[in-house]
């Protein structure tokens, strides 16, 4: 296979094609393990950061029109992609030229200014929600049911997730750092469970989020729309559907078991 039908063969599927691993062959298929894209100079763009955009843009339904590919050098192809679809954070034209290696996408950069800020926008959006994903799943860990205090490791986490100016608009009561914190600090003498079911990138920062509390008197879902300044969350807003959800988690209320009863999905 030309290394024209893997490119074609790989972006053709976006939109379409939802099954990770199948995907992730694909990519690997076409792009080298030592790939790289000089953004400005001076920052890079590596395979796995590549990926982690890739998957972003997959689960949102972006698709993906292959507008030009040739070969400017025997060993150089140029490429132009169109990206249009739910995703915002790459809803662009990309131009780019790399050096290909063992018959795989290799090094090179964006060939235009455009493309370059599209490139460098979208990675670092990318990075932010991948570090807040990772610290929010971190602190939620902590959160397995044993009570226990909210104590230095627990607090460590919880600054590295949460930005100082954070709200949560908890069933329009706005919490702010310090009283979300005292909330944490109820759930964790408690002995509450804390699972982060969704995480979702919508543009370049905003999300959307679901969390699963469960203890011994309540278990209950909530959707939500975030934002996030930085690498730091700043911002929480109940779904409209997951107000009554979210009024649950500070009080003690038993809600009902049966499957679904308490549970609202993001529009």
């Amino acid at each position: 296979m030309t290394i024209e039908e893997k490119f074609r063969g790989f972006y053709s599927n976006f939109g379409i094609e939802q099954d990770p691993g199948k995907m992730r062959h694909l990519f690997d298929e076409l792009y080298h393990d030592d790939f790289k894209n000089e953004l400005d100079g001076t920052h890079t763009l590596d395979k796995d950061q590549l990926w982690m955009l890739q998957t972003i843009v997959i689960k949102n339904g972006t698709f993906a029109t292959v507008l030009m590919f040739k070969y400017a050098e025997p060993n150089v192809v140029e490429y132009k992609i169109h990206f249009k679809g739910t995703d915002e954070l790459v809803g662009k034209t990309v131009h780019c030229a790399y050096e290909l290696m063992d018959g795989k996408i290799c090094r090179g950069r964006a060939v235009d200014e455009s493309s370059i800020t599209t490139i460098s926008k979208a990675t670092t959006a990318t990075a932010n929600f991948h570090q807040v994903q990772k610290n929010a799943q971190a602190l939620f860990t902590l959160f397995d049911g044993v009570p226990r205090p909210f104590d230095e490791e627990m607090n460590k986490a919880f600054e590295a997730l949460y930005h100082q100016d954070f709200v949560h608009n908890m069933d329009g009561e706005p919490l702010n750092k310090a009283q979300w914190r005292e909330r944490l600090n109820t759930f964790a003498e408690t002995g509450t469970r804390i699972f982060l079911l969704k995480f979702e990138p919508k543009d370049e920062v905003h999300f959307e989020a679901g969390i699963r509390v469960i203890n011994k008197n309540i278990d209950v879902v909530g959707y939500s729309r975030g934002t996030i300044s930085g690498s730091t969350l700043l911002e929480i807003k109940p779904h409209e559907d997951s107000k009554p959800s979210y009024a649950m988690m500070p009080g003690q209320k038993v809600v009902l078991a049966e499957e679904h009863t308490h549970i609202a999905i993001a529009q």
